[in-house]
């Protein structure tokens, strides 16, 4: 078998997530260059400064060393290329709830980057015993939020002019409970992302639904 299979810690039909090995994601491949990629951080918070091998790998060590967050490769399974990284950060064992988050490399393909978040939320419920993630979005990736609606995460409000990029801009705001998980699990026979995770897109949301929940909240107070 092959070495890096060998280390996968959850396995996918597309992907299979493991931990980040840094002498081979970082210092042996492109992972610092994401961050430093104005497209890939279009809508996150980096892309301020270039990023070097050893930024990338301090902050790597530091993630994998803390308690609160568990931080995983992606790996494709096809190429076994690292093409992102998804994570839970801030996990609150108390309350049972944790935010999670994914940023997808050069190497993108179709339908990795939603069974990577499927199986990072099952592994959150199933294993860890979580009751809620949660997560918020630029308001340009509305079309990402009508992707995350397949696997069970629901709008649940933006926060005005949450963040800032030349422009202010909205944040939405999506979660999703253990309930809706297992419900969703359940009505379709075992997996959130059914058979044939190509066919399960055909369902996808195609409109924005932000302009209409912008209105109903500023409704709320004319």
């Amino acid at each position: 078998m092959n070495k890096q299979k060998q280390r996968a810690f959850i396995m996918g039909e597309l992907v299979y997530l493991r931990t980040p090995d840094i002498q081979a994601d970082v210092y042996g491949g492109d992972w610092n260059e994401w961050f430093s990629d104005m497209e890939i951080t279009k809508y996150l918070v980096h892309g301020i400064r270039p990023v070097s091998k050893d930024d990338q790998a301090k902050l790597v060590q530091s993630e994998l060393e803390n308690p609160k967050t568990l931080l995983f490769a992606i790996i494709e399974r096809v190429s076994q290329k690292h093409i992102g990284v998804v994570s839970l950060k801030s996990i609150d064992l108390l309350n049972k709830t944790a935010e999670i988050a994914i940023v997808m490399g050069f190497d993108n393909i179709p339908g990795a980057a939603l069974e990577a978040m499927a199986l990072m939320t099952a592994h959150a419920f199933e294993r860890m015993n979580l009751n809620k993630l949660y997560a918020g979005q630029h308001e340009g990736l509305w079309k990402w939020v009508n992707t995350l609606e397949l696997i069970g995460y629901r709008i649940e409000g933006y926060r005005r002019q949450g963040g800032i990029r030349g422009l202010p801009y909205d944040i939405v705001l999506t979660g999703i409970t253990s309930d809706d998980y297992f419900n969703l699990k359940k009505e379709r026979g075992g997996s959130v992302l059914t058979e044939n995770i190509h066919q399960l897109y055909q369902n996808k949301r195609r409109e924005n639904m932000l302009p209409n929940i912008k209105t109903f909240f500023d409704s709320l107070y004319l």
